[in-house]
């Protein structure tokens, strides 16, 4: 499944950036922002899988990551390198026009040291986005992402499109979504919408279970508390 973002974007008018919308941007990100750089050095090398105007690969970019940033769709492709450009950002980051479906047929497994999406994933159904991150967690030993999720401000005040969309709870991405994967750590943030980001790190299904078996019971179903 295929959304044409350019015409979402374009709908709402939020294409194009100037500097007085990226700094809206970057304090937007700013949690995000935090989290990867938890993870990873300033210098690290970055995957940013499905652009889209390149918000976060600006934001990455901005704070001094390489970045490569890849989308499947030409025309907003374009608006992301216009972007870039009218940031003074553009040789800081590579736009590969691509469908991050064939990551693998392009890049050699740690080719990054981390992928990063933000707002993407949630518009695949289950079995897609388990998919998309066993894909991504070949490239890349850390995948960092957000999803918006099922709250009373996402269902009746953020989301007012016909945009195909999973809202699910914070509780059923960790626990079910994500089962098969080591989420090594997640925040809950409120940005443009309130979002889960995840922090997943690369082990064998294996190593994933012993992990889980070594946790300690009182923290089993435990989940930490929104941050605002």
């Amino acid at each position: 499944m295929q959304i044409d973002f350019y015409e979402h974007y374009k709908k709402k008018g939020t294409l194009k950036l100037d500097k007085e919308s990226f700094r809206d941007d970057l304090a937007i990100d700013e949690p995000y922002i935090k989290l990867v750089k938890k993870y990873l050095n300033n210098s690290g090398r970055i995957l940013e899988c499905g652009c889209c105007p390149a918000r976060t690969a600006l934001s990455l970019a901005f704070n001094g990551f390489q970045v490569t940033a890849v989308d499947y769709n030409d025309k907003i492709l374009g608006v992301a390198k216009e972007n870039a450009i009218n940031l003074g950002l553009d040789d800081k980051i590579i736009f590969i026009l691509m469908d991050f479906f064939n990551i693998e047929r392009e890049f050699e497994k740690n080719s990054f040291d981390c992928i990063t999406h933000q707002g993407v994933i949630e518009h695949y159904n289950e079995e897609e986005i388990k998919r998309i991150l066993k894909l991504q967690i070949n490239i890349a030993p850390l995948i960092i992402f957000s999803v918006p999720i099922k709250t009373e401000f996402n269902a009746k005040e953020y989301f007012k499109d016909s945009m195909y969309r999973n809202l699910w709870t914070e509780k059923y991405w960790l626990e079910d979504v994500l089962k098969d994967f080591y989420v090594m750590d997640f925040k809950v943030v409120r940005q443009r919408s309130d979002n889960l980001i995840v922090v997943i790190e690369k082990f064998s299904k294996e190593v994933i279970e012993q992990i889980r078996e070594s946790e300690s019971n009182k923290n089993k179903g435990k989940f930490k508390e929104f941050i605002y």
